[in-house]
């Protein structure tokens, strides 16, 4: 996702609706829930508009494990007024579960909970990227690889990590994968990123901590790799 906020990282027409998850009792998605939920071309946002608000949900989720209680209280306000100016435009549905996440966001930074803190911001993401217009230039599995790579790094950063939900946001990589692979007019890259998901499968299963943790950064990165190559289409 291209950032448009100073310090982020330059980052289903089928979406699926995740059930709810959590040990520890917010409301966190399951990436496999198999319910799916079409949306509407007229309940889609702007698509300016669906990737500002995407991306600072992007910068909580990438920050509540490092950010100082100050910083945290500012992206925690910021992403709460950005789902308060969201309310209104989104379908009933999707906007009580966007509430549901800041809600459990808010109740996170009373327990100082980071990790759930991060959990719900990648599913806050995710909420708003399922906003964005079917038929924009940078497909919607693409912006779903992003929603995967963000959840698995939030599990690994977890204590204990939360292995069987990162195998699960894999599951998911790969069925959003499939879904746009054949799409990539880069082959340098489209190889790449078979490898990347193949190492990044591999740590998860071997459960290594580091090669993983390396692995979601990699697939990360190449998703900001595959916008351009849509971009430039």
């Amino acid at each position: 996702m291209t950032d448009n906020l100073p310090g982020l990282r330059s980052c289903f027409t089928a979406l699926t609706t995740l059930a709810v998850v959590s040990a520890c009792g917010s409301p966190v998605q399951n990436p496999k829930a198999a319910a799916m939920h079409t949306v509407p071309h007229s309940q889609v946002l702007a698509t300016s508009k669906t990737a500002d608000s995407a991306e600072i949900f992007e910068a909580l989720g990438e920050q509540a494990f490092t950010a100082s209680p100050d910083e945290l209280a500012l992206l925690v306000e910021t992403a709460s007024q950005t789902a308060h100016g969201l309310g209104g435009l989104m379908p009933g549905d999707i906007s009580e579960q966007l509430d549901g996440q800041m809600m459990a966001i808010r109740e996170a930074v009373k327990r100082d909970d980071r990790a759930d803190i991060a959990l719900s911001a990648v599913e806050a993401f995710r909420l708003v990227v399922s906003r964005f217009p079917p038929d924009a230039r940078i497909p919607l599995p693409v912006s779903y690889l992003d929603y995967a790579g963000f959840r698995m790094q939030a599990d690994l950063k977890s204590v204990p990590i939360r292995w069987e939900d990162a195998d699960a946001a894999m599951a998911y990589a790969r069925e959003q994968w499939s879904a746009v692979e054949s799409r990539v007019k880069d082959e340098t890259l489209r190889v790449r990123f078979v490898n990347e998901l193949a190492a990044l499968e591999s740590a998860l299963v071997n459960r290594d901590e580091l090669a993983a943790s390396a692995a979601i950064i990699a697939e990360l990165d190449s998703v900001d790799a595959l916008e351009s190559d849509f971009q430039s289409q």
